[in-house]
């Protein structure tokens, strides 16, 4: 089978199926607990800690372990449930749907009002935009890193300086940038960020939250005194410890993964520039390096989905965790692209074990479905009209 879906999940690392066969044969002690087997389960999770902050450039107290991407970003967005005055929470219009849905849920259940900010045609949010947006009640602002369907970079060190400026909290959702990009957090100026492992050869499960030293923070999950009594509930060591293992692995061998990455995007981008009606949604040049979303006008993505999965190869449309349903892709409506153009899209991101006979097959295997797929879809105007933006959802 050919993985190229990433953005997704990815396979374990060989070293960190090694650490957790590892641990989770050997250490099973309750980090809570005083005795021997407890005692070394809270050295392996601080160690954990440790090298997590030192990659990250963050303080250790500031991480904070959970159990993913998703919960972390509803672990922010939802102590604004316990505020007693008016607000307004701005994010953006391309964030993931665990942003995104629990930002209107918070409206529905709270003073909260929301404004989203629009993205230009390459997927980000504009300073000047951000700049008009926020309002003196503004209470909270969210915008991811990077995109997880188009791979576009948010200018977020920016945004998190106006923020800073209006003094208001600035959160960003770090799931797809952190590891296959550099993050300092201390100067990004975040005061909130998520990551998880499993974008980056570890395990699901287990996630962080950065909360920056002074920053507002109310619990979601409240018990124990576990993770300073920020999030209750017994740390899974395994996991923490596979998280320090496949980010530090992320973190030496970027500069490599990087080059591999983009040469192995050009040489698809290359091999399809004569694909009748093919065409490249955002702007790769300002992407993740590991990931490229094409378009096959008049082609639906369901049908070059199910062709490429019986060829073996693995690819997706639209973000993982909604991928079930088979509609346009929020994002890229926000982006301006159309309902047609969005349907027809494939997001292809690659990981730490793609290889240049992966692309190679995908190549061949593309250019060939959209051949035939072609005189049975129609052949379409190739001329592809953008319109502007939206901005609203």
């Amino acid at each position: 089978m050919i993985y190229l879906d990433h953005n997704a999940t990815t396979p374990l690392l060989p070293q960190v199926k090694e650490t957790l066969k590892d641990l989770f044969g050997e250490e099973y002690g309750n980090p809570s607990s005083p005795y021997h087997t407890g005692r070394r389960a809270r050295d392996l999770l601080e160690e954990s800690r440790h090298r997590l902050a030192e990659l990250l450039g963050a303080k250790p107290s500031e991480l904070i372990f959970t159990s993913g991407g998703s919960e972390g970003n509803n672990m922010v967005l939802r102590q604004l449930l316990f505020r007693e005055d008016p607000g307004h929470l701005l994010v953006s219009s391309v964030e993931h749907p665990s942003v995104l849905e629990t930002a209107k849920w918070l409206t529905r259940k709270n003073n909260l009002s929301l404004g989203i900010l629009p993205v230009d045609q390459s997927g980000k949010v504009p300073e000047a935009s951000m700049e008009a947006a926020v309002q003196p009640e503004t209470c909270f602002i969210s915008v991811m890193a990077a995109n997880n369907e188009t791979g576009t970079v948010q200018p977020f060190r920016e945004l998190a300086r106006i923020a800073r400026e209006r003094q208001v909290p600035f959160h960003s959702d770090c799931v797809q940038y952190a590891g296959k990009c550099e993050l300092d957090l201390e100067s990004s100026g975040l005061n909130y960020a998520t990551l998880t492992a499993h974008k980056l050869g570890g395990p699901k499960g287990i996630g962080l939250l950065y909360i920056r030293e002074g920053s507002p923070f109310s619990p979601l999950i409240t018990g124990g005194g576990q993770e300073r009594s920020l999030r209750a509930g017994t740390e899974n060591v395994a996991m923490a410890c596979a998280f320090a293992e496949c980010f530090e692995w992320f973190c030496s061998n970027r500069s490599e993964l990087e080059s591999r990455w983009l040469g192995l995007r050009k040489k698809l981008l290359d091999s399809l520039e004569d694909v009748e009606h093919c065409f490249v949604l955002g702007t790769p040049d300002e992407s993740l390096p590991n990931t490229l979303n094409l378009g096959f006008q008049g082609i639906s993505a369901e049908s070059l989905l199910i062709c490429l999965d019986l060829d073996g190869i693995a690819v997706s449309s639209g973000s993982a965790c909604s991928s079930g349903a088979m509609e346009a892709s929020h994002v890229l409506l926000a982006m301006g692209y159309s309902h047609e153009q969005a349907k027809s899209s494939l997001r292809i991101s690659m990981g730490w074990n793609t290889s240049e006979e992966d692309i190679e097959e995908l190549s061949r295997q593309l250019i060939h479905h959209v051949k035939r797929l072609t005189p049975i879809s129609g052949k379409l105007d190739s001329n592809i009209q953008i319109p502007e933006p939206v901005t609203e959802i």
